[in-house]
């Protein structure tokens, strides 16, 4: 007797009406009305068992009962053709859930405290309003590993400061910010500081994602940060410098609302920079993450307008 895994791994090459009307075969005993309920000629059921029969080198039917019954290798087949229908109605429910922006995820790449908490929250919320099925999946990391993980399409959308080559990526501009001082109150009377009156004291460098314009902000002045202290969380970076031991430079964007204890001072010469939501230029991997972007395009933009 053929095993039933043999007649599986034969099974994906079965005639497809003969997979369709076995499930039906077995339940209503008759050929004649499983033609009928699928919409076929007789004929055509009957040709399309043959067939099987020969692709698979068993019999599935046993001849000459009334109701019709199946042999122990049908019975196989008609669990193996109800498997493939459920797969394919879940399937097929699946892509129009994606298709009406019912479900789906979104892997969205951040380069630090400026986009996860003060640009994303509004779209993320935004969007789990309008679309509660899809799935939001937010990933921060240094901008030049978030670029990387967008070229290689690991994430779908990303918030980034440096968008490289103009043609690289699809980009809506999303804010204008700038990098700061920041110092113990009362710590500086002028009011702003120069890359000199950051020797002055201990220096923390932030590992969020500002680094490479800190120190390119730095050579620019033809000198280099004295960096004693390397953090990448916001929080203790302000503790250290609240404390009144070491200086720091970080985005404007990425302080929090309340800064007690700290002067913020802008630095001398200005450091701006911008921040962009940015995609690869090709199809987007799912619907979902075109409705993000759609959503981003009327947020953003319409920010623009007012301002």
């Amino acid at each position: 007797m053929t095993s039933s895994r043999q007649t599986q791994r034969t099974a994906t090459h079965l005639p497809e009406l003969a997979v369709r009307a076995l499930p039906l075969l077995q339940k209503v005993g008759s050929v004649t009305k499983t033609a009928h309920q699928l919409g076929v000629s007789q004929s055509a059921v009957s040709q399309s068992i043959a067939e099987l029969e020969k692709r698979v080198g068993v019999q599935v039917l046993r001849r000459g009962t009334q109701p019709v019954q199946l042999t122990q290798e049908g019975q196989v087949l008609v669990e193996y053709a109800l498997n493939m229908q459920a797969a394919e109605k879940n399937a097929m429910a699946q892509i129009n859930d994606l298709r009406h922006n019912k479900s789906g995820c979104v892997k969205i790449g951040s380069s630090g405290p400026s986009a996860s908490t003060r640009l994303l929250p509004d779209l993320m919320q935004r969007v789990s309003r309008q679309y509660p099925g899809i799935a939001l999946e937010l990933r921060e990391a240094q901008d030049q590993e978030t670029i990387a993980a967008l070229r290689r399409s690991e994430i779908d959308l990303a918030v980034i400061t440096d968008i490289g080559d103009g043609d690289e990526f699809e980009t809506i501009p999303l804010a204008c910010d700038q990098l700061v001082g920041i110092v113990a109150q009362g710590a500086v009377t002028s009011s702003s500081i120069s890359a000199a009156g950051f020797q002055q004291k201990p220096f923390i460098m932030t590992k969020g994602g500002s680094e490479p314009l800190v120190r390119k902000w730095f050579s620019k002045a033809d000198s280099e940060p004295r960096v004693d202290h390397s953090i990448q969380q916001i929080t203790s970076i302000l503790a250290i410098v609240r404390a009144g031991l070491a200086y720091s430079i970080i985005a404007e964007l990425a302080l929090p609302e309340k800064t007690e204890g700290i002067d913020v001072l802008p630095l001398a010469p200005a450091a701006p920079r911008n921040l962009y939501l940015a995609r690869l230029p090709i199809t987007p991997s799912n619907s979902a993450a075109r409705k993000v972007w759609e959503l981003a395009e009327i947020l953003f933009y319409a920010e623009a307008g007012r301002s």
